[in-house]
């Protein structure tokens, strides 16, 4: 008998004595796992929780409203963040077991009208979740305690929108004084997110490029390297450039919101397959203050490398950086479907062969006119052009954009769509000679500090051939072109050297024109073989 009780006894003990242990394991995970099903949330950190329903003034709980998202996000490094409804907020937090405090709270102070009642959401949520003293997870749920055990606040998980492969236009941006203000008239401030790790786009005037990391929605950004090029126009463009690439550096987390017809603000989670102009991204510092908001870009189709006109927009100057075109020069690049690439080298036109391989690029037998240009720079940017434009080995293509690379991947030369310009009409038009032909490929410059010009007007075209005034008539059937053999004034220029037979090769070659073409602002003779003879630019009559 004694030893059944004995038995009893130990029974007892070790029964008690596993509660303990099963209660004290509970206990010790407290928000950092599921009491209950399998597969639940592993943490109260590294988590974005969306308010879901809280305890309203008469002690029952409500759902939020229609069209408001109130988030909270608990870092590992004691800080909580997340918005409320219509401000952001930040503050400190204590987790011991399943106990927890929240203190040292603050918010932005933005006033939202809709939805109705959205203010009064913002105010009981920051009172719960500021008066909270225990949490626990279950089934994917985070609840929130008060001091008497009842539920406060309870959360869902939600899972951010990736960032690779979105890009985004700035909209507005938080000024010295903390003020958020929208981006200045007329500037274009753009970001888009690599799958790479690199994010990169136009900072107003110059741009730039950074390496980026993402925890979730955490978010750090490394400091950018920018181009060197100043625009003064408009007024304060370099200041907002400054101030945005720093808020870039300042970024700690991230948010990506649509807002609704009636004004609310729903946080977008990962199932969300597409965005819409709607969208918002929202970049938030470590205490949880909005300091950047962009809407979407939409991508645009690829464009073809053949048959569009492509205007440079940044060189390298070797390894990471890039050197924006010099002002007032423009440098251009156009690759027709007959395998010829041509274009403006920033002083001297080119032309050259190219070939295709797949994404495979290779340009041979450059030449070019040999002009020469006496703005500081101008020459050395168009050495590091066309010497770059001849060890390009590879090319993509991203929406108006064409990146051309070495063998080693390394990106040379950054192209932009160039803007469509409606064509010159050729009569009443000042025409201003830049190159004509010596004969076969061979093609020659203006002599610098010359200028032999060209208006077509009432079947007589007239103009200055360098030294002398000319004159001849004209006739036009259709495209074809034919030129009279021209009468010119009789004055001899001794200056500058070469002067006089440039003249004379100029009025030969008109009486060879049998044809015409116009691109933009841009005019060719053609002989009967659609050759260019003489190529001009327009300007002012």
């Amino acid at each position: 008998m004694a030893s059944n009780r004995r038995r009893n006894r130990n029974y007892i003990l070790a029964t008690a004595s596993l509660l303990v242990i099963v209660v004290a394991s509970i206990i010790a995970a407290g928000c950092m796992g599921s009491t209950s099903a399998p597969g639940a949330v592993s943490g109260l950190t590294g988590v974005t929780w969306s308010l879901d329903s809280y305890l309203d003034g008469n002690g029952t709980l409500v759902p939020i409203l229609p069209g408001t998202e109130v988030s909270a996000r608990f870092g590992d490094d004691g800080r909580v963040t997340g918005s409320a409804g219509c401000n952001g907020y930040g503050g400190d937090y204590r987790l011991d077991g399943t106990a927890l405090s929240v203190s040292s709270l603050f918010q932005t102070l933005k006033f939202c009208t809709e939805p109705e009642g959205i203010m009064d959401q913002e105010a009981r949520f920051m009172e719960l979740l500021g008066s909270a003293t225990g949490c626990r997870i279950e089934n994917d749920r985070l609840i929130l305690t008060d001091a008497e055990g009842a539920t406060t606040l309870i959360f869902t998980e939600k899972m951010p929108v990736a960032l690779p492969g979105t890009s985004w236009r700035l909209a507005n941006l938080v000024d010295e004084n903390s003020t958020m203000t929208p981006v200045l008239s007329g500037t274009n401030v753009t970001l888009a997110f690599d799958a790479d790790g690199r994010l990169g786009g136009s900072a107003g005037c110059n741009r730039y490029g950074a390496g980026y990391t993402v925890d979730g929605v955490n978010l750090a950004i490394e400091p950018p390297i920018r181009t060197e090029m100043y625009c003064s126009e408009p007024p304060g463009l370099m200041g907002q450039e400054d101030r945005y690439l720093a808020l870039l550096t300042e970024a700690s987390s991230y948010r990506v919101e649509r807002v609704t017809a009636d004004g609310g603000r729903l946080t977008l989670d990962a199932t969300i397959s597409s965005r819409t102009e709607n969208d918002r991204l929202i970049l938030t510092d470590r205490n949880g203050t909005e300091i950047l908001v962009f809407e979407p870009v939409f991508p645009t189709p690829d464009l073809p490398l053949a048959g569009t006109d492509w205007v440079l927009d940044g060189y390298s100057t070797g390894g990471d950086a890039i050197s924006s075109v010099l002002a007032g020069t423009t440098i251009t690049a156009t690759f027709s479907p007959d395998g010829n690439v041509t274009g403006n080298a920033g002083c001297n036109h080119y032309g050259g062969r190219y070939s295709l391989d797949g994404a495979n690029l290779s340009v041979s037998s450059l030449f070019s006119t040999l002009m020469y240009c006496e703005t500081p720079g101008v020459m050395e940017q168009e050495a590091a052009f066309l010497g770059h434009l001849g060890n390009v080995s590879s090319y993509r293509v991203e929406g108006d954009r064409l990146i051309l690379a070495d063998a080693e991947g390394n990106d040379l030369l950054f192209f932009v769509q160039a803007k469509e310009v409606p064509p010159a009409p050729l009569t009443g038009t000042a025409w201003t000679l830049e190159s004509y032909s010596l004969g076969g490929e061979a093609v020659s410059s203006v002599i610098a500090g010359t200028t032999i010009t060209a208006v077509f007007s009432d079947g007589k075209v007239t103009g200055n051939a360098g030294c002398n005034s000319y004159g001849a008539g004209y006739r036009i059937d259709g495209m074809n072109l034919t030129i009279e053999p021209p009468v010119s004034t009789k004055m001899y220029c001794g200056e500058p050297e070469g002067l006089m037979e440039q003249e004379n090769r100029y009025l030969n070659l008109l009486t060879s024109v049998a044809g015409y073409r116009i691109d933009g602002n841009r005019l060719d003779l053609l002989d009967e073989g659609g050759a260019a003879l003489l190529t001009f630019s327009a300007g002012r009559p």
